[in-house]
């Protein structure tokens, strides 16, 4: 396996938070980052952002349109990061609107100052995620006025801001960034459409990154780190059965319960229980009884009867 390459948890916003990314480090990821943090919401202790600080020092990733904004809100949480990422790539418009997230692939000059500014005062790394471009491939330019902000490293989706999440992921267009990055000392990782660990072994094959983020793939499917740094290493990986799946499922649901109440924990379970049941006999059906579930005691019989030991959950009323 390449020294250098990594295999990461993207940040998703209503996904990674603290229980999903110890999942994910508990099953091999090489590192996490929060979910976005608006730099406004730090600022003005604005209670739905507080409530996204990670726990423990990790890896933050920010996003906000105003440099000086970006350090203030650094500072404020300093404690807590390990790692700065500059959100330049979500495509949501509730976030685009206001000059935040890919819009800044608009305002290259903005996004160049929000990073050189970053790396001026802070001493600890500080990367940029980006999409290809806003309507169109324009990735090459986009790096070429990063580069001369010296981020640590640039992760790259390989997909236009129009596009969102639709079409193929263009790892062509990844690679030939990467091979320009690397000329400045820069580290690219790649991210789109990394669903299994034969996706991740296809780009470690063929494309000059220095590693990858795992997104979607990696919702209800932690395992994909390890078992793709074992297809890497070996090969082959081992797929776990359907109860191993189920109980690890059982596992996430009961710290989702400790931390967010009965209610609220079973309604967040519905969005990782797709993916634990993936490829699964019967899932459809399981995920069409499981989305139908309301209270705990139900959801321990249904786990019983799908032969998951629920000893944990006996405390969870």
């Amino acid at each position: 396996m390449k020294e250098i390459f990594k295999i990461g948890l993207a940040p998703m916003a209503g996904y990674t938070d603290h229980i999903m990314r110890s999942i994910s480090l508990k099953w091999g990821a090489d590192f996490i980052f929060t979910e976005m943090l608006s730099v406004d919401g730090i600022l003005l202790n604005d209670r739905a952002t507080t409530k996204l600080l990670p726990k423990a020092p990790c890896r933050v990733q920010l996003f906000g349109n105003e440099p000086l904004k970006f350090l203030q809100a650094y500072e404020r949480i300093a404690d807590l990061v390990t790692w700065i990422d500059v959100n330049a790539g979500c495509p949501v418009k509730k976030v685009t609107r206001k000059g935040a997230g890919s819009a800044l692939l608009q305002q290259l000059e903005k996004l160049v100052a929000i990073i050189a500014l970053l790396k001026e005062r802070v001493e600890k790394p500080v990367s940029v995620k980006i999409r290809l471009g806003w309507n169109d491939n324009r990735v090459l330019e986009i790096v070429s006025k990063l580069i001369d902000a010296g981020p640590d490293a640039i992760f790259i989706h390989g997909r236009t801001t129009k596009q969102k999440y639709t079409g193929k992921a263009d790892w062509e267009a990844i690679a030939r960034a990467a091979n320009l990055c690397h000329e400045h000392g820069i580290s690219v990782f790649g991210s789109g459409d990394l669903f299994t660990p034969e996706d991740v072994k296809k780009i470690y094959d063929n494309y000059p990154v220095d590693g990858v983020i795992i997104a979607r793939g990696a919702i209800g499917n932690p395992w994909i780190f390890q078992q793709s740094k074992t297809l890497i290493e070996t090969g082959t990986y081992r797929k776990l059965t359907a109860i191993e799946r189920l109980s690890a499922f059982a596992e996430h649901l009961l710290l989702l319960l400790k931390e967010k109440g009965i209610d609220k924990g079973i309604k967040e379970s519905r969005k990782f229980f797709v993916g634990y049941t993936r490829n699964i006999p019967n899932a459809a059906k399981m995920r069409n009884q499981y989305m139908r579930l309301k209270t705990i005691d139900d959801i321990k019989k249904f786990l019983i009867f799908h032969g998951i030991d629920i000893k944990r959950m006996e405390s969870v009323n």
